[in-house]
Order: C-alpha cells, then structure tokens, then sequence
C-alpha cells in the first residue's frame, strides 16, 4: 500500500444474529421506519431521561468486548445499536424527529465523525487510525476506521530524541522522578517534519542536562490522547514531580526559543551568593561538598541546574552570578578568590574566607563535573565525620541548636569583632572534636549584645568570651583564661570529663 493511500478496516456481524438481538418485531417498530431505539435498550417510548441512561449503561456493559459472551462481531453490531439508540433518545430533539418521523427522519443527522470516534473508543478501547465510519452492509453495523494518509514511520531515530512507545512513556514519563521534555508529533504532519533539525539541535544541547523524547502519534495514539494532545507539533514539559501536571511550550519551535524556555523550567537547588555574609551563612549550612561556580550568566546555567538536582542532599552547590572575565570589575565575592570564570571550586567550611580547598582543574562538562563531587564525597565518607564551627543564629536557636531542648554541651565563642588568632584557635577545637557529642559556634555581641545579659556578662570589661552552655539545664560555665588552642583544649576537655556546670542561666531564653 502507497504512502498515501487510506487503509479501511471494518468488522461485520452475522445478519442473522442482529435480527435476533435487536428485536425489530415489537410492536412499536411498526410505527415507524427502521430501528426500533426503544426496543433496543428495552424501554417504553414514555420513558424519560432517568430510566434511558440506566437501560444504556446496563446494555452497553452487557455487550462491552470484556463482558459479551457472543461471537465479537455480534457484539459489536450489538454495541453500535445501543450507543446508536442512546445518542438519539437522550437528545430531546433528536428524539423528537425519530418519534414523528422514525430512522428516516434522522438520514441527515447520522452520527458525526466525533461520535463515530467516541463510540469506537468506547467499545475497543483505544484510539481509531483517522477518521471513523459506521456502516451498514447487508444488515450488518460495523465500525470503519479510514486511516490517514501519508507515513507512520518514527522520524527521530539516530538522533539524541528518545522515541517512546506507549510502555516506555508510561514506565519514565508518568512514574517520573526527574523532568522530562516531549514532543508529540505526526509524520505526515508537515510542521511536524519542518521543526525536526531544530527539535534535534535542542536535543544535542540538552541531552545532558534533561530528558528529551518524543512521541509518534501515528503509532502511538492512546498516549497523545491519554496526555490531550490534539494538535501537532505539541511540546510538554513534564516536572520531576509525576503528580503535577506538564506544562505547554508556546511559540515558535527553534532551538534558542526550545532553550530559553527549558533552562527557565528547570529547577535549581544551587543557591546564588552575594556578599561574604551570604557566602558564610551558606558554608555554615552546607551539607557534603560545598562547591561554587563562578560565572559571567545572569543565572544558573543549566549544567549547574542539572548538577544541583542531582546532588541534592549529597552536596551544597553555590553560584556567583555577573562575574567579570576581564578581572576589572569584579564582584564582591569574586575579588576573595583567585578564580578563572567560568570555574569550579571546592570550599571548607572552617577554612577562612578566601582560601581554596580544591580547584576543579579539568574541562567544564557536566559528566567530568559529575565525577569530581562524586569522588569528592567518597573522600569525606572515608575520612569520617567533618568538623564544624557555625554561626549561631536566631534560625539555628529555633531549629534547636543550643536551644532550650537541646542536650548536647554547646561551646560558644561570644565575640565583639574579627580576631584571626581566636578564630583559628576555634576552628582547631572544632577539627579536634568533630567526633564528639559537642557543638562549637560563634555569635557576634556587637549584633546581639543581649547575648551577654544571658550569661551575666554584660558589666564584664572584656571583649570575647568563651563558654560552655548546657541549654536543657540552663547551666553554663565560663572560660577564665587566654583564648588560645592550648587553653581552650584544656578547658573542654575539663567540662567534658570535669563535674557539672554551676552557672546558671539569668533569662529563660537567650535572645539572638
């Protein structure tokens, strides 16, 4: 058969059998020409919408394909009948011809092309190829499916676009755990064809960054119609969540349209940073590897977008935004490190700011970058658990770090401003300790300085304190003393094995 010739496929039913099942003796088809609707779905010709619906829904089932236990062609002339007979008298107009005028009057007013289609759908289960035709030859109803004409063949093979078929759609994109993008389209579709080179153009710069596939609805009808697609080209974009729904690209189908719009819909667990407070706060919260990109893009590009969703939880990936390449304006955080943007660095949270960790050294690609954190955080496992020396903020108070419910023994360095010397002493203590029940942080008292009414501190002519605080007991103890590593080596090593702390807490709860 020709690309362009139409397939015609239509199943009949024995004469015979419709005969016996329709009934067309009663009485009441003697009143009238053709079939008898009443007596097909067993109702009297007085009665209404309520009594109509049930006979329909009870006949329609009794020779539905799953129920009917008859021959499939009688069951289908039979389903034809009954849809046929519902779609007339449950249309008060249309029942209004067929009672003055029988299934003559209504020659005209025969079932529509959407009708046919529904009725089909209903019956077998599926979506019809093309348009749909009921006919009667020799007595017989049957459903004729026309087929359209042109190719059915799949258009992106050998290309980045991952074509589905209905069990694979069903398998990544309805139990989806990561986005996906789809095109639905049809071969002899010519927009469909046109937007090819650009759909795949897309798809080669994508292909790391997100699933990209494409749908044949020449072949795979129930899925276009399971997802509504009812035109073509038709773009989705199906977010990681599987309950939320897809969303519709609109515009014009070409590569940087297609980018523009996929980069704004991905989502993005990197954080952007500022200033040095910002990037401090997110060092104190990170959780794994904190690694920050550097880059002259107004936003996160998609390589990092990608990155981000795929470490959530394992890493805490950070961007600094409008970077400038030529080194003359640099931005805040920029002018910290000794960084080539675009770059890659690794950061330690207890380090200062400014100091690099690691430089990612290698070529900026997804896959590469991917290794990288990924032997990064084999390394921290290894090495055992990591040390850390956190801010102490109204966020962490309420969260219940050294808050009223906690039971850990706290340490806190209450400082009236920037001391290099107390600073690496501190973050010392918190390498030493980092397999202890303990928790090291610091406040500022210049930006909270009731911290220090909490403690009785606040006639006290020093500038830094150091205290250990038991927050559930509301008991804590000073450090009397230089704040140096030695010194304060000693002195939580004898809290932590000494007896218990006699200092009580002067307010009931300590206001950061």
């Amino acid at each position: 058969m020709g690309l362009g010739a139409r397939s015609r496929r239509a199943t009949a039913a024995p004469l015979h059998a419709l005969l016996l099942l329709a009934g067309l003796g009663s009485a009441a088809a003697g009143k009238r020409k053709g079939a008898d609707y009443y007596a097909i779905l067993g109702v009297e010709e007085k009665a209404d919408a309520a009594a109509i619906k049930k006979a329909y829904r009870a006949k329609s089932l009794e020779y539905h394909p799953d129920k009917c236990e008859l021959d499939k062609e009688v069951c289908q002339t039979k389903f034809i009948e009954i849809s046929t007979a519902y779609e007339v008298l449950s249309d008060p107009e249309k029942r209004k011809v067929y009672n003055r005028d029988g299934e003559e009057g209504l020659k005209e007013g025969a079932q529509s092309n959407d009708q046919a289609k529904a009725m089909f759908r209903q019956f077998f289960g599926r979506e019809p190829d093309g348009n749909v035709r009921i006919v009667n030859r020799g007595g017989q109803m049957m459903f004729m499916e026309e087929g359209e004409p042109g190719p059915k063949e799949d258009i992106y093979g050998d290309t980045n676009v991952s074509e589905l078929t209905g069990d694979v759609y069903k398998a990544y994109v309805n139990e989806r755990d990561e986005p996906w993008v789809v095109m639905f389209y049809k071969p002899n579709n010519d927009e469909s064809v046109e937007c090819k080179p650009e759909y795949v153009k897309f798809a080669d710069t994508f292909k790391e960054f997100l699933k990209v596939a494409s749908v044949n609805c020449r072949e795979q009808r129930e899925t276009c119609s399971s997802a509504s697609i009812n035109d073509w080209p038709a773009i989705r974009w199906f977010p990681e969540d599987k309950k939320a729904p897809p969303e519709v690209f609109e515009g014009t189908i070409n590569s940087k349209n297609l980018g523009k719009w996929a980069n704004s819909m991905m989502p993005d667990y990197s954080t952007a940073l500022d200033d040095k407070r910002q990037l401090r706060q997110w060092l104190d919260d990170a959780k794994g590897p904190a690694v920050l990109l550097f880059t002259d893009k107004a936003a996160a590009p998609p390589m990092w977008k990608a990155l981000s969703r795929e470490f959530r939880g394992r890493a805490t990936l950070g961007v600094v935004l409008r970077c400038d390449k030529t080194g003359v304006f640099k931005t805040p955080i920029q002018r910290e490190y000794d960084v080539r943007v675009p770059g890659v660095i690794r950061l330690d949270p207890l380090d200062d700011i400014g100091k690099i960790a690691e430089k990612f050294d290698f070529q900026l690609k997804k896959d590469v970058i991917h290794l990288w954190i990924m032997k990064t955080i084999a390394q921290r496992k290894q090495a055992g658990p990591q040390a850390t020396f956190k801010e102490w903020s109204r966020e962490r108070y309420e969260a219940g770090d050294c808050g009223p419910n906690d039971s850990q023994i706290c340490f806190l360095w209450l400082k009236a401003g920037a001391d290099p010397k107390v600073e690496q002493a501190t973050r010392q203590l918190a390498h030493k300790y980092r397999t202890d029940p303990i928790k090291l942080m610091w406040a500022s008292v210049e930006l909270s300085p009731q911290i220090l009414e909490a403690f009785d501190l606040e006639n006290s002519e020093a500038s830094d304190f150091f205290i250990a605080f038991r927050p559930k007991r509301k008991r804590f103890k000073l450090h009397e003393g230089e704040l140096t590593f030695e010194e304060l080596d000693s002195f939580v090593d004898g809290v932590m094995n000494g007896p218990p702390l006699t200092g009580k807490l002067k307010t009931p709860h300590v206001e950061l």
